[in-house]
């Protein structure tokens, strides 16, 4: 009997799950992450691990309870500060109770829990594939939460500050839904409030992407530090402009990513003024923060659009040309065409 004979099929099944702060210590610099935590004893820490594995990546230092002092703590789409003191309420075993606990919260027998048996990767010809690849795991709005069957609303999320006084600050989720309902998490009384509120509290100076040096930052069930030097931070504008991006997505209306990259294709395939001109239009209609991933492609990143719009001089930027400028090896180029009609 030849099992080719039969169709091949494919299932999904929804897991249950939990946004955790923790921390990810990538050779000696610490990224601010929300672990992925699912009731099938799975955890999500820039890769897919079951318990034991995990316990592995806290022990290496991987993935890590605290920040040491006078390291930079990096938060993606926020910014990147320097750490002068922190107060934190782990060390590596408890924070492995923690997880744990959060496991038996959703699935309280631990039943069924996935075993990876020592591995995450399987031999496919040369190479080594990810038999579980990274969760991407959305948050969830459920209506009423006393009924299983309530109506549930799946969003989008990012990270800012919420104002406490002028020394102490919430680290917090920005959960955004196509309902323009935003949930404000990370606090010990999570906030529902429409878009408009919202804005009203960015107005207000109470949601922020900045932080005075000194100021306290409250990291809900993981501690606190006091950061000093501000390397970047985003714009509280742009982040507001990613919220229509966000319920745009969510509507299955066209991001302002998603028009730039219409356009930019439109051009190459008829290289003139006027969609030059509309090209430059669209990038720049879109939160800044974002501009690098327009082209979905992580080599070139943004830099064919802004050699189209801005100029030759613009391959400068790019990560490759200035490695290889650096080390003296030859420049690498990036051929975009110019209007034909100029």
């Amino acid at each position: 009997m030849k099992f080719d004979s039969f169709p091949k099929i494919e299932r999904t099944k929804v897991l249950q799950g939990r946004f955790v702060p923790g921390v990810i210590n990538n050779g000696g610099s610490y990224f601010f992450i929300n672990l992925q935590v699912f009731e099938d004893g799975l955890i999500d820490c820039w890769e897919m691990v079951d318990l034991e594995l995990f316990k592995g990546k806290l022990n290496s230092g991987w993935v890590s309870p605290t920040i040491p002092n006078g390291k930079k703590l990096s938060i993606h789409h926020l910014g990147n500060w320097t750490i002068k003191s922190g107060e934190w309420f782990f060390d590596k075993e408890s924070y492995f109770i923690h997880i744990k606990e959060v496991i038996k919260e959703l699935n309280p027998e631990l039943k069924n829990l996935y075993n990876c048996f020592g591995t995450t990767t399987k031999k496919v010809g040369k190479t080594n594939v990810s038999l579980l690849g990274m969760a991407d795991g959305k948050p969830i709005r459920v209506e009423n939460p006393e009924n299983y069957f309530s109506k549930k609303h799946q969003g989008d999320n990012f990270q800012s500050f919420l104002k406490i006084d002028d020394l102490n600050y919430h680290l917090v989720n920005i959960n955004i839904f196509a309902d323009s309902q935003i949930q404000i998490f990370g606090i010990e009384d999570p906030k529902l409030v429409t878009v408009n509120e919202f804005n009203l509290l960015v107005k207000d100076g109470e949601i922020l992407t900045e932080l005075p040096e000194d100021s306290i930052v409250h990291i809900y069930g993981f501690g606190k530090c006091t950061v000093g030097t501000c390397q970047y931070s985003e714009n509280i504008e742009e982040k507001l402009s990613e919220i229509k991006d966000i319920i745009s997505q969510l509507n299955g209306d066209k991001t302002t990513s998603e028009i730039c990259l219409e356009v930019y294709n439109k051009y190459i395939n008829n290289p003139t003024v006027k969609l030059k001109n509309e090209l430059r239009i669209a990038y720049e209609n879109i939160p800044e923060h974002l501009r690098t991933y327009v082209l979905k492609d992580m080599d070139v990143k943004d830099i064919p659009i802004r050699m189209i719009i801005y100029g030759e001089k613009e391959i400068e930027r790019w990560s490759h040309y200035l490695i290889s400028k650096e080390e003296g090896y030859e420049l690498p180029h990036l051929n975009v065409p110019k209007p034909k009609d100029e």
